[in-house]
C-alpha cells in the first residue's frame, strides 16, 4: 500500500472523527440549551409562585421590587438563548406589573393566618424563598448586603406566621366578647416571637401584642368596676326600698290607731 494511500485514509479518518465530534458537540450544546432553558422557565415559575402567594404582611415592597426584577431577568435571559414574541410579551406584561406596583400608594392587605394547613403551605414557600435567596446570591444576582437582610427578614417572618395565627384568633374572641380568652391569646402570640425577642422586627411585634392585651385588660378592668358600682347603687336603693316599706308600714300602723 502506497504512502498516498495511507495518507488518503488517515485523512478521511481524521475528518470522519472530526465530524463525528462535531456532531456530538452541536447536540450537547442543543441538550445544554434546553437544560438552561428548562431551568429559567422553572425559576419563572419559581419567582411567579413567591410574587403571588407570599402574603403581603411577609413580602416588604423592596423585596417585592427585587423578585420583580429577577422575573423580568429571567425572561431577558429565555429571549436570548430562545426569542419567542410571546415571552416578550410576557416581560412587557411583568414591567408593566412592576412599575404599577413601584408607583402605587396603595398599602397591600394583609392576608389573615387563620388556618393551620395555611401556615404549613406558607412555611414551606419560606423555606424554598429562602433557598432561593442563597442560590441568586451564588449565582451573583443578589448583593451580600441585601441576601443578608432578606434571610434575616425570613427567619423572622417564621416565627411570625404562628403568632400572626394566634393574633387572629385573639381578634375573634374579642369580636364574640370573650375579652380574657382574648388577653391571653395575644400574651401567647407574643411568647411565640420570644427566641427572637432581641431582633428589632420581633420587639415591634411583641410590643404590638402585648398593646392590644393591655388594652383589653383595662377594658376588662372598667367593665369590672362599673359592674361592681351598678351593685353598689342596686343595694342602695334596695336599702332605700326597705326604709321605706317600713315607714309606710308604721305610718299606717299609727293612722290605724289613731282611727
Amino acid at each position: 500500500m502506497s504512502s498516498f494511500i495511507i495518507i488518503g485514509l488517515l485523512v478521511v479518518g481524521i475528518g470522519f472523527i472530526a465530524f463525528v465530534v462535531t456532531l456530538q458537540m452541536k447536540e450537547q450544546a442543543r441538550l445544554e440549551k434546553l437544560r438552561k432553558v428548562a431551568m429559567l422557565n422553572n425559576q419563572t415559575r419559581q419567582v411567579r409562585h413567591y410574587l403571588d402567594d407570599l402574603p403581603a404582611q411577609y413580602q416588604p415592597k423592596d423585596m417585592r421590587l427585587w423578585l420583580y426584577s429577577r422575573l423580568v431577568g429571567i425572561h431577558d435571559e429565555l429571549i436570548k438563548l430562545a426569542p419567542d414574541e410571546k415571552l416578550a410579551k410576557r416581560r412587557r406584561h411583568v414591567v408593566e406589573e412592576m412599575e404599577k406596583f413601584q408607583t402605587s400608594k396603595q398599602k397591600r392587605k394583609a392576608k389573615a393566618i387563620n388556618d393551620e394547613l395555611l401556615i404549613i403551605n406558607i412555611r414551606r414557600l419560606l423555606d424554598s424563598f429562602f433557598s432561593f435567596i442563597q442560590q441568586s446570591k451564588d449565582a451573583k444576582k443578589l448583593d451580600s448586603d441585601a441576601c443578608h437582610k432578606y434571610s434575616q427578614l425570613i427567619s423572622f417572618y417564621r416565627y411570625k406566621l404562628k403568632a400572626d395565627h394566634k393574633a387572629y384568633q385573639a381578634r375573634q374572641f374579642f369580636l364574640t366578647g370573650k375579652l380574657q380568652e382574648a388577653v391571653e391569646m395575644y400574651r401567647n402570640a407574643a411568647e411565640e416571637l420570644d427566641e427572637i425577642k432581641e431582633t428589632p422586627e420581633a420587639k415591634e411585634a411583641i410590643m404590638k401584642y402585648n398593646s392590644a392585651a393591655d388594652e383589653i385588660e383595662s377594658d376588662l378592668k372598667l367593665q369590672q368596676q362599673e359592674a361592681e358600682m351598678e351593685e353598689e347603687e342596686e343595694e342602695d336603693q334596695d336599702g332605700l326600698d326597705d326604709e321605706w316599706s317600713k315607714f309606710m308600714e308604721n305610718d299606717e300602723f299609727t293612722k290605724k290607731k289613731t282611727f
